[in-house]
């Protein structure tokens, strides 16, 4: 039987670099490595999402949390319907995003997002810039949603740093023109933390801060 648990990474408030919520990102034990490492395949269960997400809350000491969905967790209403009933059943829990690691369709946003926000879960859109760098698409979807995530690790990853900053003030001013909030992750160093400030990201999240780990007991 696979171990699943999650980690948790800090996102902060940038001109505090206080914590005001964590990202939760799934791993699995590798019993012949003898550790945590990323599974296979994030399609688990809303079960078990839901059975670690308790797991977690339990300690973690600031109760709003990020978890990553899959196109095809978002889309199944069993999902959005077992998330918005654990939810209404956890009175300690401040707050539940669900960040989108590809793009919906705009159906999807409309019909099932708003399952997800009846419920008072709120949506984000992850990587836009990199694993999601159609622009005409997120601008048809962000009206539907609570947030943007660009992903500066991705951009290095894809040896996409000409145009860095250029690429990062579209869609810093896409957020801005729709109201909606702008995370800046995989901050590493101090240049990383000022190129975030000259943008105006007031959230941000990345090694710089803090690495992922399993919260503490």
């Amino acid at each position: 039987m696979i171990s699943y648990t999650y980690f948790s990474q800090a996102i902060v408030q940038i001109d505090t670099q206080q914590v005001i919520r964590h990202e939760l990102l799934l791993r699995m034990w590798d019993a012949e490595r003898n550790e945590w490492r990323l599974p296979d395949n994030f399609e688990i269960t809303v079960k078990m999402q839901i059975k670690l997400l308790k797991r977690a809350l339990k300690r973690l000491t600031v109760k709003n949390v990020n978890i990553n969905l899959t196109p095809a967790q978002f889309a199944d209403v069993n999902t959005a319907t077992q998330l918005v009933d654990f939810v209404a059943t956890q009175p300690d829990l401040e707050q539940l995003t669900v960040e989108l690691t590809a793009a919906p369709t705009l159906e999807q946003v409309q019909t099932i997002g708003a399952q997800y926000h009846a419920g008072g879960i709120k949506i984000a859109i992850d990587d836009v810039g990199s694993d999601i760098d159609d622009y005409d698409l997120v601008e048809q979807l962000i009206p539907y949603v609570d947030g943007i995530k660009f992903a500066l690790e991705n951009m290095r990853a894809l040896g996409l740093m000409d145009g860095l900053e250029d690429n990062i003030a579209k869609w810093s001013n896409l957020a801005k023109k729709h109201n909606t909030s702008f995370t800046f992750e995989g901050i590493e160093s101090f240049a990383d933390l000022q190129l975030a400030k000259k943008f105006d990201v007031d959230q941000a999240q990345g090694f710089y801060f803090s690495r992922p780990a399993e919260p503490a007991k």
